[in-house]
């Protein structure tokens, strides 16, 4: 990691990931709190994450193609630009309606939504392009600990925001960081290499992005996961720790209203937990992926990321919870670092965009079904919601554990 940190392009890359992490992660910690304390709150928050995968499952599919038709640099700045349009748009209209209604929250929510869709997908496209091969683990696990530490940062600062700045202003502040990421990320040095014509000898590198129509290369990204069953279940059960915390991200905070009967502290302190654990598994995974594959460790801390859950489902105390956060932080990091340096080294640049982004969509229609099942929690509470999550995971477990005798090899 030392070695990358004297990279320019790796320095440029962390800082601009930290300034769009810390101002997004402000403005996802403020809204879902304001907006389940909204009368009729909860059905809102639902209602617009339905509405939110919906949406993408009608673009993402033509964007992932255009990620592999275009110049990855292009896609990234492009969604900074989106980002801080839609967060400025929302701040001013806040400022002129003097405040934000249960709508003008669901707006905000989707805007931020859709950047982080149309961000990451061409930005690890980006990052597979402009580094070796050798660097993606250590490479991963940095990223992972950068956005963690930044994460940690915005649930400190999203705690205090929410209580004592009005969301337009914390609006307008993540505006600015969408824009300094923008200024970073543009002198990061890119070479579109994806749309040089490829040699004959390079045919096995993996479809041309400029052959056929919009709709012909996403066909061709499914049909490469598809003719790699055990690599395309792996990565999908291997997916579902960060569905499954996404989808909390709904249900952690009626969680701490309702059944702990907290306030926005422990809602922050939570965060901060959730951090911890991933900093520590930031850190971690990439030396241990040195030692061990990724399909015998992969499953262990998808276990890891169970016992939390278990805890959350059964023991509900403030302390038990915070602990458990550290688990599904370790849980969720551990998987993300594994399961990203795994594509980097198997999935081909050429249609990187398509397969990221048919997880994208996968990920958007697993994480409503899962949000639309929390009506469960207006019947039984928050915990029987936890109780829902914990059955996807150990399901994903199982999946996980049985294909990964059959993944690629991943050199170390």
């Amino acid at each position: 990691m030392k070695e990358l940190l004297r990279d320019s392009r790796v320095v440029r890359l962390l800082v601009a990931n930290s300034l769009g992490s810390i101002g997004s992660g402000i403005t996802i910690f403020s809204v879902p709190w304001l907006l389940v304390n909204q009368p009729g709150g909860s059905e809102a928050f639902r209602h617009i994450t339905i509405a939110t995968t919906i949406l993408l499952f009608l673009i993402m599919p033509w964007y992932g193609a255009k990620i592999d038709r275009s110049s990855r640099r292009a896609m990234v700045l492009f969604s900074e630009l989106f980002g801080a349009a839609a967060t400025l748009s929302m701040a001013l209209l806040g400022l002129a309606l003097g405040g934000f209604g249960t709508a003008q929250l669901m707006a905000i929510y989707l805007l931020g939504m859709l950047y982080y869709t149309l961000h990451y997908p061409a930005k690890w496209a980006m990052v597979q392009q402009i580094f070796d091969r050798s660097q993606y683990q250590s490479l991963t696990g940095l990223m992972e600990v950068q956005g963690q530490a930044a994460m940690l940062l915005a649930g400190a600062l999203g705690g205090v925001a929410v209580s004592h700045l009005p969301l337009w202003v914390i609006l307008l502040i993540d505006c600015g960081t969408y824009l300094a990421a923008f200024v970073i990320e543009r002198g990061i040095p890119h070479e579109a290499t994806h749309l040089k014509p490829a040699a004959p000898s390079a045919a096995a590198a993996g479809p041309d992005p400029q052959r056929g129509g919009v709709l012909g290369g996403v066909a061709e990204g499914w049909r490469w996961l598809a003719e790699r069953p055990a690599l395309g279940v792996f990565l999908t059960a291997s997916l579902l720790p960060f569905i499954v915390v996404m989808a909390g991200n709904y249900l952690v905070p009626v969680y701490v209203s309702e059944t702990l009967r907290a306030g926005p502290g422990t809602f922050a302190l939570s965060e901060v937990a959730f951090a911890v654990g991933a900093l520590g598994a930031g850190l971690l995974l990439p030396r241990l992926l040195a030692r061990q594959t990724v399909g015998t460790l992969l499953p262990l801390i998808m276990a890891i990321f169970l016992v939390g859950l278990i805890l959350q489902a059964t023991l509900p105390f403030t302390a038990v919870f915070v602990g458990a956060m550290v688990l599904l932080g370790f849980g969720n990091a551990g998987t993300r670092v594994g399961r990203s340096a795994l594509m980097l080294h198997v999935v081909p640049n050429a249609v990187m965009g398509r397969v990221t982004v048919f997880f994208s969509v996968l990920d958007r229609v697993m994480r409503t079904l899962l949000v639309s099942s929390m009506v469960v929690v207006d019947v039984w509470g928050a915990q029987a919601g936890f109780i829902v999550l914990l059955a996807v995971v150990a399901v994903g477990l199982a999946a996980a554990w049985l294909s990964r005798s059959r993944l690629p090899a991943v050199p170390a």
